[in-house]
C-alpha cells in the first residue's frame, strides 16, 4: 500500500478481534508494511497460528493476548499485557452481534454485546489514545458498520452500539487533531466474515454486494489521516447516502423491518414471530 505507516505512527499497533475477518485483514496489511502486530482474540491456539503466519511471512514481530472482551475485567487485561509495548495504532475490530427480537434476547447476551462492541473501544482508545497523545503521534481506526447509520429493526441494538461509535469516532477525529493523534471510523457493509456468516441472513437477496475483508481492510487504513469516515463498496456508500440524506428515519426503519423480517423469516406479527 506503501501508505509509510510505520513512520507515521509507530512501530506496533494493537487488533482486538485479529485472527479473522477484518481484523487478521488488517493485520496482515499493518504487518506487510513493517509494523509489529499485538492481536487480540479469545482462542488463544488461532492467535497463536495468525502470529506465527505474521512473524513467517512478513518477519515482524508479534504478541498474542486472549481476552473476552464481553467481560469487562478482560479488557483492563489487553491493557496490561500491552503495556510494555509502544501502540502507535490502536483497532478495536471485535464484536457480536445478534438478529430477531430485541426483546427475545436476554438482557445478559445485551450486556456482552455493549460491553464488546461499544465499552471496550471506548476503554482501549482513552488509554491508548493518551499515550498517543503524550507523544503527538498515533492513530485509532474505530470500526462501527452499515447498521450505526440507520434504524435497523431485528438488530436494534447491534445498530446502536455501532451508532455510538460513529459518534465517538467523530468526536475524537476533531479534538485528537490537536494532539497529532488521527481517528477514523471504518463502516463495512456485508462482509465475508465468520461473524457474518453467523447471522444466517442472505444478503445476496436482499441487494446487498458482500465484500472480501481485504477490500474493507484497505480503506480502513488508506482513510487514517484523511478523513473522518469511510464506507467501503459503492452500494453500501449509496445506502448511506440515501437512507441518511434522502428518506426519513421513519421509513427507513419500516423498510428494513420489511427486508430483515423477510431475511430472518420473522413474521410481522409478533404473536406469530418465529427465530
Amino acid at each position: 500500500m506503501h501508505s509509510n505507516l510505520l513512520n507515521r505512527y509507530g512501530s506496533w499497533v494493537l487488533i482486538t478481534g485479529g485472527t479473522s475477518g477484518i481484523g487478521l485483514a488488517l493485520a496482515r496489511i499493518f504487518a506487510s508494511e513493517g509494523v509489529n502486530v499485538a492481536l487480540v482474540a479469545r482462542n488463544q491456539v488461532k492467535l497463536v497460528q495468525a502470529a506465527k503466519v505474521l512473524q513467517e511471512e512478513f518477519s515482524v514481530e508479534t504478541r498474542t493476548i486472549s481476552a473476552d472482551l464481553t467481560n469487562a475485567a478482560e479488557t483492563q487485561k489487553v491493557i496490561d499485557a500491552a503495556g510494555d509495548l509502544e501502540i502507535g495504532i490502536l483497532v478495536p475490530c471485535a464484536a457480536i452481534e445478534s438478529n430477531g427480537y430485541f426483546v427475545d434476547d436476554s438482557v445478559e447476551k445485551h450486556h456482552a454485546m455493549a460491553q464488546m462492541d461499544m465499552l471496550s473501544p471506548m476503554v482501549l482508545s482513552h488509554h491508548f489514545g493518551a499515550k498517543m497523545a503524550e507523544r503527538g503521534q498515533g492513530a485509532i481506526l474505530l470500526v462501527s458498520s452499515l447498521s450505526g447509520w440507520m434504524a435497523q429493526p431485528y438488530m436494534a441494538h447491534y445498530g446502536a452500539v455501532k451508532a455510538y461509535i460513529l459518534s465517538l469516532g467523530a468526536g475524537l477525529h476533531e479534538e485528537m487533531k490537536d494532539r497529532g493523534v488521527d481517528v477514523s471510523v471504518l463502516s463495512p457493509g456485508p462482509t465475508d466474515t465468520p461473524m457474518s456468516a453467523a447471522t444466517g441472513i442472505d444478503f445476496k437477496a436482499m441487494g446487498m454486494a458482500i465484500m472480501k475483508p481485504e477490500d474493507v481492510a484497505k480503506a480502513g487504513i488508506l482513510a487514517l489521516g484523511k478523513q473522518v469516515n469511510v464506507v467501503p463498496g459503492f452500494r453500501n456508500k449509496m445506502m448511506v447516502f440515501m437512507m441518511t440524506r434522502l428518506i426519513s428515519r421513519r421509513i427507513v426503519g419500516s423498510m428494513f423491518r420489511k427486508m430483515m423480517g423477510k431475511a430472518l423469516n420473522i413474521s410481522s406479527n409478533p404473536t406469530l414471530a418465529k427465530r
